[in-house]
């Protein structure tokens, strides 16, 4: 009895031993395989990845302890050129690859969303076609996507995303269209979107309020038409939000659906902004279609750095309210609208400004002396307005 006993065990071990070793061939084929797709000016992994050594030595290639299997890809930065071997999809214990900053091109490989594993995926910066693979909007534990800076084309995917640990999606700068699904709304876990400087067209999801962790989102310069959904100024936790060369018009729509009575025919800044006591940018640039006044509520934002409504057609007067502080602001950019009135006096309790740009507006009065107490102030553009030397009363 015990003999057969040991016997078993002693079977068992060596099925263990020729699977583990099966599936570490697997990993180490899949490895050469992508190195013969890939050169490099250094030779780097001609050189450094041989058959003659253990593939979890070779440069960039990390493997867990127990089962010498390759968990990380990391790769960045050393220009690599060529196209990404479909065969990194047999390496089934992928959590991480990283790719970036490198001069790969060709298409990103389809069954990259397949891996179980997959936590990472950042291949940006390089010369990358093609459409992302649909399988990376359903992914059940990938945390972050970065392929900004990419040549990637092709309808966003429309269709049911299920990403529920996504924490981080980055595809600035590629040549994307389609529009922002309502599906965007079940990443409830994403903490950044950048959209931004692609070709993404329709309105923006009201179903974005759900992703109530967000801290970062960038849709500017895209195509984007129609309303910013009320609900985007529940999300407490946004710290930078860039919406700028866009033609996002019409009224403000609340949660029931009900039009602000004193937006219904204009396209005006939502006073709803100054609920974002955490917003650290705020930026509606070059949309040329912003109109009526500014908000008193976005100067009472301490937290912000960045106010930027430059290259619209804003009008009426700055807030002249004594009291507001904005002792974090760098950046005011009110330049190129139709704005009237003094410039107030409360920017120059704004210690930390370094450029302040009023340019191209029709504010009268004259330039507030104090603004000489702005001890970081790099940048002053107050051209083209209709200021003049006669002092203010109160400087008499």
């Amino acid at each position: 009895m015990k003999k057969n006993i040991f016997l078993l065990i002693f079977l068992f071990i060596i099925k263990f031993c020729i699977s583990l070793a099966s599936s570490n061939k697997t990993d180490q084929q899949a490895l050469l395989a992508f190195q013969n797709l890939v050169t490099s000016p250094s030779h780097l992994l001609v050189n450094n990845w041989t058959i003659n050594t253990c593939f979890c030595s070779w440069f960039g290639v990390t493997c867990n302890s127990k089962r010498q299997r390759v968990v990380a890809l990391a790769l960045p930065s050393l220009q690599l050129q060529g196209t990404i071997s479909p065969s990194l999809v047999n390496l089934s214990f992928l959590r991480e690859l990283n790719l970036g900053n490198n001069f790969f091109c060709g298409e990103i490989p389809y069954g990259i969303g397949h891996l179980p594993r997959l936590r990472v995926v950042d291949i940006q910066n390089n010369q990358l076609q093609g459409s992302i693979p649909t399988s990376l909007f359903q992914h059940q534990t990938v945390r972050k996507i970065s392929l900004a800076f990419n040549k990637l084309n092709g309808e966003m995917w429309k269709g049911s995303w299920y990403v529920p640990k996504h924490r981080d999606l980055n595809l600035r700068n590629n040549s994307l269209t389609g529009i922002i699904p309502p599906y965007v709304g079940n990443t409830t876990k994403l903490m950044n979107l950048d959209l931004s400087g692609n070709r993404i067209n329709g309105s923006i999801p009201m179903e974005i309020g759900n992703i109530t962790q967000l801290t970062e989102l960038f849709l500017d310069d895209n195509e984007l038409t129609g309303l910013i959904p009320a609900t985007l100024f529940n999300i407490s936790s946004l710290l930078k939000a860039a919406l700028g060369i866009n033609s996002l018009i019409g009224p403000l729509l609340l949660d029931e659906g009900i039009v602000v009575s004193n937006l219904k025919s204009l396209r005006q800044i939502p006073p709803e902004l100054g609920k974002l006591s955490n917003l650290r940018e705020l930026s509606f640039d070059s949309n040329d279609n912003l109109i009526g006044q500014i908000p008193e509520a976005i100067f009472n934002i301490s937290s912000l750095e960045i106010i930027d409504f430059s290259f619209n057609n804003l009008s009426g007067r700055i807030t002249t309210t004594t009291g507001l502080h904005l002792p974090n602001l760098k950046g005011l950019d009110l330049g190129v609208n139709e704005l009237e009135g003094e410039i107030p006096l409360f920017i120059t309790n704004a210690s930390k400004l370094e450029i302040l740009s009023l340019v191209e507006n029709f504010l009268t009065g004259t330039i507030p002396t104090n603004l000489g107490n702005l001890l970081k102030l790099l940048s002053l553009f107050l051209h083209s307005n209709q200021l003049t030397n006669e002092p203010r009363e109160h400087e008499l």
